[in-house]
């Protein structure tokens, strides 16, 4: 069984885009305390998401290498 054209690239724009949204939310949380020596991590509200979209991000990662090992030509 392998991906179609259309399933392949839909999985791989999501990718991209939790990727995209975990970067910002990430460059965010560091570039946000910049006049001072705060990294703001640490807070709620950027821990939470980063949390959340770094899990995600792994889980699509290690799908996409399963799955390009698997269906490999």
């Amino acid at each position: 069984m392998t991906l179609s054209g259309k399933k392949l690239n839909f999985f791989l724009y999501t990718i991209e885009g939790v990727g995209g949204v975990f970067v910002i939310i990430f460059l965010a949380a560091y570039l946000g305390g910049i006049p001072t020596t705060n990294v703001l991590q640490n807070q709620p509200a950027f821990r939470i998401p980063l949390q959340v979209f770094g899990a995600v991000l792994l889980i699509l990662i290690l799908a996409g290498v399963v799955w390009a090992s698997k269906y490999r030509k």
